[in-house]
This record gives structure tokens, C-alpha cells and sequence, in this order.
């Protein structure tokens, strides 16, 4: 049945909020038709109650919850059941392995634990797998066409930070900002403790240049040094010395890096007419990707999370800034203490504290401007260490703003529930990991001392294993399809980046819950010099424990006598599917390597600038 839904859900939705319609007779005849597939199995008497089971659950789903598609109904169906049954078989499975009472304890506490947790991954993915499953929205998810005009725009403060930046790219995102369709902004650019000044005069020189060309003063240039608590000090810094404009009403605040299209105020800043509105993001895309396959895979990483997850997350209540390409009230930003300059990730903390001081935001899937992503998988690495330490720090600190009412305040939607769930991510996948790993090695040991039989694996997981492979790569591809990446190679690869990034993921989950201060890691996105040795290097971590999973591998394959055949087949696969995920690491490394770009500098452009964006990677 999941497979079914999966191949459903892939010809029904053909884009963003674009589902095709669907009635209760394409649900029942999926279910005739797993049904039939599955009696020809098992007979047709075994499927029945599954059948009618999966039937009455179904149609309680689509009374209750009239928002979901008819695919939607039916995957939440199969989602929920599938939990329900994996645990109840599972608790089956370790009663008959008669093992010792207290490896079966053990056992039995490890599966409900997972029950839980899955259980609360499946209420996670009704959220951000919405785009999938939902055909009615609560929120907006377009921005208007139209701009505001005259007296009626409310001043914008745009908030440039940069720190040892090649003088041409920010020069080029300056030009981008002097070419907006927008009259009442300024444009700070302030730049922090770069000590080279052929790094940071030009930017100077460069606003006096826009300001005549544009016939006032819109750009102003500060460089401060020294100043403490990176970004978020920075941006902390132009607001407690009030360099901004007495009537801001809005900030928005844009990397270096990021080129942002002409209609990125027109467009957004009518979101803010409505008051209980504190602060509007627009995805993280990139641009100058095309020619590398490194950079291409990392692209492709990025974008199912950007252009999917963070848009389900939004229409349940949980959107988060994520630091570039936002918008933010002025008022409400100094109401909540400004930026957080302990926190790795200051942009999502302060939309925490908006949400509990009784805000919300918008989160908007359509792309309003373009950056660069990391050249090495060494700052690439870095980059999602601050990326994820910086959540488990927020719930560190502000775990009391997410307990339930009464001893918490109230927030919009489900935020605290996905708030919750998307700071523990890490340790999540870490339990998870530990389970697994003292689950095999504690039947191994009970078959090696006699204490425990070899494990007879029932046929029908034979059959499980390969549907579910294929149920995951009819979603994965779905997945890609629907956030813009279309060629199977580029899935592929997006995926070997996303393993790549495993041990980086689990190292930042624990330090994130650390007490003591995490020093900023600044991700540089302008290039570098990296040796083949110091490629490898950046990756020696990963690559050491893939060496060791497959060891592990090998020694189950050598107890094979002791365990049985069909528990060596599970355990060799599972440590091996890990070794594989640790090795895309060096793999990642050495790719970025061999598609190093060479160092260029892109020209100045003269503003105003409307055209194309520049195809090369030159700006590198």
C-alpha cells in the first residue's frame, strides 16, 4: 500500500500547491488494488482485516481532517498503521527469539522507545511533507504582483554584514540592491573586524559611488573593529548605536553573497500591513552551481528542505528566518532584545522569541535571491555544524518557552511541537543509531554465549525489505522532482551529500548541548586552496569510521556460524549501508577538489542592474 500511495501521491502532485483533483473512489481503488496484490500472497482471507481496517482508519482520516487530498488521506493511513503494526510485530519477533528476560527487556523498552519517536516523526512529517499530502492552505503561500507606491512604503533598513569579503561580489550585491523596484530604503553595509583594508575601502568607495548615481544618500558604510559576537553582533551593533533611519519600520538583512531579484521589497512588504506579522523569509537558493558536480550535489541537498519541508513547516506555524532574504519588524526585533550573539544560528533564535512574545511568520517558497554555496566540503561541513548545533542551543535555552499552557505561553499553530522536534533532530538520529547498533550486537553476543537461538527472520521481511527500498525511491525522486531537481544524476548525487554530512550532523547535535560557548564558524563561499592530503583530511572522521563499520561487517560476517545466515545478511547490509554513508564523506571531499574553479573576480557592474544573473562562476 505505501508503495501504491507513493506512486499515487507522485502523479497527483505535480508541483508546489499544484495537486491534481482526486476523490474517495481513487483512494478505495488503490486499496482494492494493494489488497488483491497482497491476497495473491497471503490469501485471500489473511488481507481482509488489514483491508477493513485500513478502509474504516482512512475514512475516520478524511472526516476529520478535510484539508488533506485524497493521497494525503491515504498516506497518513498507511503512515500511522505501518507504526502501529512494525511495533506490535516487532514485540512478537523478540518474544519468540527467546532470549535472556534481560536482553528481552531491553529489547522490548528499545522498540516501544522507537514507537514513540516514530510516532512523533510521523506527526513532524504531517507538516513538512504538507506540499505532498494537503489541497487546501490556511496560510498565503504567493506574494502579491502588484508594489506599493508613493507614501504609502514603510521605510526599509536593508542590513548588509560582511566580514573579509572579495570587495567585487559585495560590490555586485550592492548594485543588486541599488536596482530595486522599491523608493523608501536604505542600505547599511557594515563590515566587522576585516583587518586588510584593500578588502574593505572599496566597499566605501563604492557607496559614495551608488549614492551619486542614484541621486541620494541610500548607502551608508560602516567598518568596525574590533566587535564582538560576529553576524548578530554586527547587526546588534547598528541597531543599539541607532545608525538606522529614525521611521524603519522593517529590516531586512542579506549576506554578502546574495543577489537579490529587483521585486524583493515591492513584492513582500505588503505582508507587513498586517500587524500580528513580525518577520517574512524567502528560501536560501544559489546560483553559479551548474558546471561543478560538487557544487551540484550540494545544491541539490539543499533545495528538497528549501523549497518543500520549510513550506509545510510555515503552514502549520512553525516558520523560522534562516539569516538571509528576511524581513523583519523593526519594532518587534527591538521588543524582543535584538539579535543573539551566543546562539550559532541568532536567525532562527529571534523568530523563537517573536513566536513567544505572540507573532508569527511567513515563510514564501517562491526564490527572491541567490548566493553561493561553500567551494570546499571542509566549510560546507562547517556550515551545517552551525547550522545544527545552533537549535539544540536554542531549546537549551528557551526549553521553558515550549512547555505546554498553562506554563508556557501560547504560540501559533504547531510551533512548539515542530520546534521541539527540529532541535532534537540530531539526537534523534543519534539514538537511533545506538539502538540499532547495540541491537545487533546484543544478539550477536546472546547466539556467541549460547544464551540466546540464531534468529529465524520470518519470509514476509524478505518481501518488506525490497517494497520499502522502493517505496523510498519513488518518494526520494518525487521529493527532488517537486523542489526543482529533475535529472537522476543530480538526485544521486544530492543524496551522497546528505549522507556526506552525517557524522558533522551527530558531532553538532552533541555540542549544541553544551553549556559552554561555541565559537562562530564563519563559512567561507568565495574560494580557496585545498591539497588533495587536505581534502582527504577534512573528511578523516568519516573516513575512519567507515573503515571501522566495515570491519564490523566483516567480523558478522565471520560469526555467520554462530548468528545464522539470515542474521548475517541484516547485520553485514546495515553496517555496510552505514560504511557507505561515512565513505560519501572523502568522496564529497575529493570531488570539491577536482572541481575547483579558478580564482576570478567578477567586474563591477554599474547600477542600476535588472538583467540576467551572471551564468560562470566568476564571482567566486
Amino acid at each position: 500500500m505505501a508503495l501504491l500511495i507513493s506512486l499515487w501521491t507522485s502523479r497527483a502532485v505535480r508541483s508546489a500547491y499544484d495537486i491534481r483533483p482526486t476523490s474517495p473512489l481513487g483512494l478505495l481503488m488503490v486499496a482494492a488494488m494493494g489488497g488483491a496484490i497482497t491476497a495473491a500472497v497471503t490469501g485471500f482471507s489473511a488481507v481482509m482485516p488489514p483491508f477493513l481496517l485500513f478502509l474504516a482508519v482512512a475514512g475516520c482520516i478524511w472526516m476529520s481532517a478535510r484539508h488533506l487530498s485524497m493521497p494525503g488521506v491515504a498516506w497518513m493511513t498507511v503512515d500511522f498503521l505501518g507504526i502501529a503494526i512494525a511495533w506490535l510485530w516487532g514485540c512478537l519477533f523478540i518474544n519468540e527469539l527467546f532470549l535472556p528476560w534481560g536482553v528481552e527487556a531491553l529489547a522490548l523498552f528499545g522498540l516501544t522507545i522507537t514507537l514513540a519517536v516514530s510516532i512523533l516523526g510521523a506527526m513532524e512529517r504531517i507538516a513538512r511533507e504538507a506540499i505532498f499530502t494537503h489541497d487546501r492552505w490556511r496560510l498565503p503561500f504567493s506574494a502579491p504582483t502588484g508594489q506599493l507606491l508613493g507614501t504609502d512604503q514603510p521605510k526599509v533598513s536593508i542590513q548588509l554584514p560582511c566580514y573579509a569579503e572579495p570587495p567585487e561580489v559585495v560590490k555586485e550585491t550592492m548594485n543588486r540592491l541599488a536596482a530595486l523596484e522599491y523608493q523608501n530604503f536604505e542600505v547599511l553595509v557594515v563590515d566587522n573586524n576585516t583587518k586588510d583594508e584593500a578588502l574593505w575601502r572599496p566597499l566605501e568607495q563604492h557607496a559614495e559611488v551608488l549614492n551619486r548615481q542614484m541621486g541620494r544618500e541610500v548607502f551608508r558604510f560602516f567598518h568596525v573593529s574590533p566587535l564582538p559576537g560576529a553576524k548578530a553582533g554586527a547587526l546588534n551593533w547598528l541597531i543599539d548605536n541607532n545608525h538606522m533611519a529614525e521611521d524603519t519600520a522593517i529590516v531586512a538583512v542579506i549576506d554578502a553573497d546574495y543577489y537579490s531579484e529587483p521585486d524583493f521589497l515591492s513584492r513582500l512588504v505588503p505582508f507587513f500591513d498586517s500587524p500580528s506579522v513580525a518577520y517574512l523569509q524567502t528560501p536560501h537558493d544559489y546560483r553559479d552551481f551548474e558546471s561543478s558536480r560538487y557544487l551540484s550535489a550540494c545544491y541539490s541537498e539543499y533545495m528538497p528542505n528549501n523549497k518543500i519541508d520549510m513550506l509545510g513547516v510555515h503552514e502549520y506555524g512553525g516558520a523560522f528566518t534562516i539569516g538571509t532574504m528576511c524581513l523583519l519588524r523593526a519594532n518587534v526585533l527591538r521588543e524582543v532584545g535584538g539579535w543573539a550573539e551566543w546562539c550559532l544560528t541568532e536567525d532562527s533564535e529571534v523568530s523563537v522569541r517573536m513566536r513567544a512574545a505572540g507573532f508569527r511568520g511567513i515563510y514564501l517558497g517562491e526564490t527572491f535571491g541567490r548566493g553561493l554555496i561553500p567551494d570546499t566540503f571542509d566549510d560546507y561541513k562547517k556550515q551545517r555544524f552551525r547550522w545544527t548545533a545552533g537549535p539544540v542551543q536554542q531549546l537549551r535555552r528557551h526549553w521553558r518557552l515550549f512547555l505546554p499552557a498553562p506554563w508556557a505561553r501560547r504560540m501559533p499553530g504547531w510551533t512548539k511541537m515542530l520546534e521541539v522536534l527540529r532541535c532534537i533532530a540530531p539526537i534523534r538520529t543519534l539514538t537511533g543509531l545506538v539502538i540499532g547498533l547495540a541491537g545487533i550486537a546484543s544478539i550477536a553476543i546472546a547466539n556467541a554465549t549460547g544464551a540466546g537461538a540464531k534468529v529465524d527472520v520470518p519470509d514476509i521481511a524478505w518481501s518488506l525489505i525490497p517494497l520499502a527500498l522502493a517505496t523510498t525511491l519513488v518518494r526520494t525522486w518525487h521529493r527532488y522532482r517537486i523542489a526543482g531537481i529533475m535529472r537522476v544524476a543530480d538526485m544521486i548525487r544530492g543524496e551522497v551529500a546528505r549522507a556526506a554530512l552525517t557524522w558533522v550532523v551527530l558531532v553538532a547535535g552533541v555540542a549544541g548541548l553544551s553549556n559552554k560557548p561555541l565559537a562562530w564558524r564563519r563559512t567561507p563561499k568565495f574560494g580557496g586552496t585545498d591539497s588533495f592530503a587536505g581534502a582527504l583530511y577534512s573528511a578523516f572522521p568519516e573516513t575512519m569510521l567507515g573503515l571501522a563499520a566495515s570491519a564490523a561487517a566483516f567480523g558478522m560476517y565471520l560469526l555467520k556460524p554462530i548468528i545464522g545466515l539470515e542474521m548475517t545478511i541484516l547485520a553485514c547490509s546495515s553496517l555496510g549501508f552505514l560504511a557507505l554513508r561515512f565513505f560519501c564523506a572523502p568522496y564529497m571531499a575529493v570531488l570539491a577538489l577536482r572541481d575547483a574553479a579558478p580564482q576570478t573576480v567578477l567586474p563591477a557592474i554599474p547600477a542600476p542592474m535588472k538583467d540576467k544573473l551572471p551564468a560562470a562562476r566568476q564571482a567566486a
